[in-house]
């Protein structure tokens, strides 16, 4: 089956987000934008990075960019725009449910509006190896909304068949998922777009106990999970 992601056009996504009544766009940027200038990372990842749109809120303390996203018009355009940018610019065409993703550990790990369309026990466990011992996982969850609509109407049918494969999840489970894959977190907090859209953004980092038992390469140990093909 295809992935709905592949069959939608960026420039549809992009105006579907930017859209009165939606404005996730800017509310995205700026949760982002906010996890840098609080936790000044060095090397950085952003989990679905669509064209890259988020890049130009990265500072230059930031010496290493990873962008991973399942669409190809998506990275080629990421790497139009920001080829030149950064001292280290990585883009990766892929699933970030397949193993095979990988890249070396980062400080910072940006997810915002993408485990509603992944299996998220999954993804989680495998951002762990992704992450340096002192590194941190940021997410954004959407919420419900007042209506039964997980996707807002929209004038472009290809993303309004995104809805088939979103599925919102629960901020109280994320935090149980994430502690059973050796996190801790350490904030959470709502916020709402200007157009009335509300998001749960938590943060992770690793518990004492999972960087114990995390050997040089980054794979956990003694029974826990370790991500195959990283």
């Amino acid at each position: 089956m295809n992935n709905p992601w592949l069959d939608a056009p960026l420039a549809d996504y992009e105006a579907q987000m930017a859209q009165d009544g939606v404005e996730q766009a800017q509310l995205l940027s700026d949760i982002f934008a906010d996890a840098l200038e609080k936790f000044s990372p060095r090397s950085i990842a952003v989990l679905g990075c669509a064209s890259g749109n988020d890049f130009n809120r990265i500072p230059a303390g930031v010496s290493r960019v990873v962008g991973v996203d399942i669409n190809p018009e998506c990275i080629a355009k990421a790497k139009a725009r920001f080829k030149s940018r950064f001292e280290s610019l990585e883009l990766i065409v892929g699933d970030v449910q397949d193993g095979t993703i990988a890249f070396t550990p980062v400080d910072l790990i940006f997810a915002g509006l993408i485990l509603e369309y992944v299996d998220v026990p999954t993804v989680i466990a495998r951002t762990r190896s992704l992450l340096t011992a002192k590194g941190r996982l940021i997410t954004a969850l959407q919420l419900p909304g007042a209506d039964s609509s997980r996707v807002s109407p929209s004038p472009y049918p290809s993303v309004e068949s995104l809805e088939e494969s979103m599925h919102l999840f629960s901020p109280v489970e994320l935090r149980k998922v994430a502690e059973a894959s050796g996190y801790i977190q350490s904030e959470s907090r709502t916020v709402v777009s200007a157009g009335r859209k509300q998001l749960q953004v938590q943060v992770f980092r690793a518990s004492r106990r999972s960087t114990q038992l995390t050997g040089r390469s980054g794979n956990r140990r003694a029974g826990t999970f370790q991500c195959q093909g990283q």
